[in-house]
């Protein structure tokens, strides 16, 4: 690894600048702006940072009251991959937060890393995965999500090695246990990804045919290893079979949302209306309950929620807030950038398929994940695993066009002139 830094120079110093920017916002900057502003962003209350129920799960796991959140009762809604993650790092280092966020922003410049890495084995070429590399070091959500016991940073790294496995596994058998493994694994931290399975297997029929039991098996071997206890888990304790709470609390929400208010405190309000109304997210049939009540809201009125399916196009990529001047200037800048950044990753995509390049896998993610959020709940957070994707084929697009213009620009050559 020292050898391949050494020979990559300025990679070397993009995963150092990724580190550093992180230690810096986490150390220095996150600190002051709790005690400044953490209740008006919505992260503190009375200067005291809001405790995640990841967080409070892990500390009661480790003083033995078991897998319970502040009420003493089963939290279903969190899952256990990153709540252990933590719990590992409390028990080996400390509880104290610097020290998680040290640990996560080692593990966000390995995403780096990794991000380099699958752009160049997809494209082999250097100058693409070296931007997307530099895309996610400064990416200012990336940075802020380190500082909190948030679980989207190892799901990313997490995500990456899953990509690295799976296009591999269409060459090879082994890589198929190994990417149902980590396709396991991401489910573990977040449930989006439990039926994805079914468009493994139609990509490895798409893309195999022949092939296709012995992969597709080997996949679902690895994938089924990790996620059948959990279902195991929930039966003994329950007695019905499900895998998390949530999934109803998401459609309820989205069904019911009303776009035209101010989103975070639509969201706040129908939180805490769902956690006075039903036993949530400790009781399952409560959160079979709020799904039956969406259904039967879609069914009066199809088309009315259709119509919130919209807002939700755009609020899965950025979330407008004009309630302030510096407010309004953050979602103007984001959402131009966004737009942007989604421009280059068609143009990125429509390059790789002129030139014969498999980009399918990341291609069914995206739309994989952004059907689900729009047909259901979504708010910008739940985009952020997307943005590793969004930067290796933008950054394509980037520098195809580049080499193309340049090509144009170069003055015809003069015969005899050398």
């Amino acid at each position: 690894m020292l050898a391949f830094l050494r020979k990559n120079k300025f990679l070397f110093f993009i995963l150092t600048f990724s580190l550093g920017i992180r230690l810096i916002y986490c150390l220095l900057i996150f600190p002051s702006l709790v005690e400044q502003k953490g209740q008006e962003l919505g992260w503190a209350l009375d200067g005291k940072l809001l405790v995640d129920p990841y967080d409070t799960i892990a500390r009661n796991l480790l003083t033995g009251k078991g897998y319970v959140d502040d009420s003493d009762r089963i939290n279903f809604e969190r899952l256990p991959l990153y709540t252990y993650f933590l719990v590992v790092i409390y028990k080996i280092w400390g509880t104290e937060l610097w020290k998680l966020q040290i640990v996560q922003s080692i593990i966000d410049t390995l995403s780096c890393l990794l991000i380099f890495t699958l752009s160049l084995k997809l494209f082999r070429d250097k100058a693409a995965a070296l931007l997307a590399a530099l895309l996610y070091a400064v990416y200012f959500k990336m940075i802020v999500l380190v500082a909190r016991p948030f679980n989207e940073t190892l799901y990313i790294l997490l995500l990456l090695i899953f990509l690295h496995f799976f296009l591999d596994s269409f060459e090879k058998d082994g890589f198929s246990f190994l990417s149902g493994l980590w396709l396991g694994m991401l489910t573990l931290i977040k449930p989006v990804t439990l039926v994805f399975p079914l468009v493994a297997g139609g990509l490895y029929y798409c893309k195999l045919k022949k092939k296709l039991f012995s992969r597709l098996l080997l996949f679902m071997a690895g994938f089924l290893i990790l996620v059948l206890p959990l279902f195991i888990r929930n039966y003994v304790l329950e007695r019905t079979i499900f895998f998390s709470t949530g999934g109803g609390k998401m459609f309820y929400m989205g069904t019911v949302f009303d776009y035209s208010k101010n989103f975070r405190n639509e969201a706040g309000r129908l939180i805490k209306e769902i956690g006075e109304k039903y036993s949530f997210p400790y009781n399952v049939e409560d959160d079979n309950r709020l799904r039956k009540k969406a259904v039967t809201l879609i069914k009066r009125d199809p088309i009315g929620y259709i119509k919130k399916m919209i807002p939700r196009i755009y609020l899965f990529w950025a979330y407008p807030d004009f309630s302030t001047g510096m407010m309004a200037a953050k979602t103007i800048v984001v959402l131009i950038f966004n737009m942007t950044l989604i421009a280059f990753t068609v143009i990125g995509f429509y390059l790789a398929k002129k030139r014969g390049i498999f980009y399918s896998p990341f291609l069914a993610i995206i739309i994989y994940f952004y059907c689900i959020y729009v047909i259901t709940y979504a708010f910008s957070r739940y985009s952020l695993p997307l943005y590793p994707i969004l930067f290796i084929f933008s950054t394509y697009g980037m520098t195809g066009l580049l080499k193309r213009l340049s090509r144009r620009t170069d003055p015809p050559s003069v015969p005899g002139t050398g």
